[in-house]
């Protein structure tokens, strides 16, 4: 029985030699069988680019360029040109507005307004429209012969245009609608420019060329 004693002391010692030595010298894991350390585990979404500092040259080509503001309009009246003086100053014009932003109008100093009614497309359909003018109790009126108003019908002309509307509401009165007041310079009279542009160097060259017609006036005005 001894024996048996003895042999079952062995394997309890046997037994604790081996929990021992995996407590005080454990054995190594494979890497590919150890425990994942959740104390540093966290989450990572999908992979972005690394940020770098932007250099300067990156964010001017990221920046919307600039859009200047637009230039402000500038209108002058040039009066005082003699008729001989007239004629070369258009040209000059003509060439800066070639050559730049620029537009300009030639505005009788006397004018007078006439009431029409449009051009017809015919002859006949004027001698037509008279007729049933003439019907309807219009009087001094008359169809035109000479283009650019060929078939138009002329129903006076005034000094003003006050007196061209009146003209206008009396034959509306009667029933004859789509009149219209144009306004025509009279024979003889005198022009002058209204210039409009918004380019600092027209205003510049309007200056130069002004300097060959000393009695000639250039003054800024409001634009319309």
């Amino acid at each position: 029985m001894k024996w048996i004693a003895w042999s079952l002391l062995a394997a309890n010692l046997l037994l604790g030699g081996y929990f021992a030595s995996e407590i005080l010298w454990p054995r190594r894991v494979p890497a590919e069988n150890a425990a994942l350390n959740v104390e540093q585990l966290f989450l990572r979404g999908p992979s972005m680019p690394e940020s770098r500092p932007e250099t300067p040259s990156a964010v001017a080509r990221l920046a919307p360029s600039a859009v200047p503001p637009p230039a402000e309009a500038f209108c002058m009246e040039w009066r005082g040109l003699a008729s001989d003086e007239f004629g070369r100053a258009r040209a000059q014009l003509k060439t800066i507005a070639e050559a730049r932003v620029m537009s300009f109008v030639e505005v009788p100093l006397s004018t007078r307004h006439w009431v029409i009614f449009p051009p017809l497309p015919s002859t006949q359909s004027a001698a037509t429209k008279l007729a049933e003018l003439t019907a309807a109790g219009v009087t001094d009126a008359f169809v035109v012969k000479d283009a650019p108003w060929l078939n138009a019908i002329s129903l006076g002309l005034y000094a003003n245009d006050e007196a061209a509307r009146r003209r206008v509401r009396e034959v509306e009165a009667r029933g004859v609608l789509g009149t219209r007041v144009e306004v025509l310079p009279r024979q003889g009279t005198e022009f002058y420019f209204t210039i409009r542009s918004e380019d600092p160097d027209a205003l510049k060259a309007l200056g130069e060329i002004k300097q060959a017609y000393p009695n000639s006036q250039q003054s800024r005005v409001a634009c319309p």
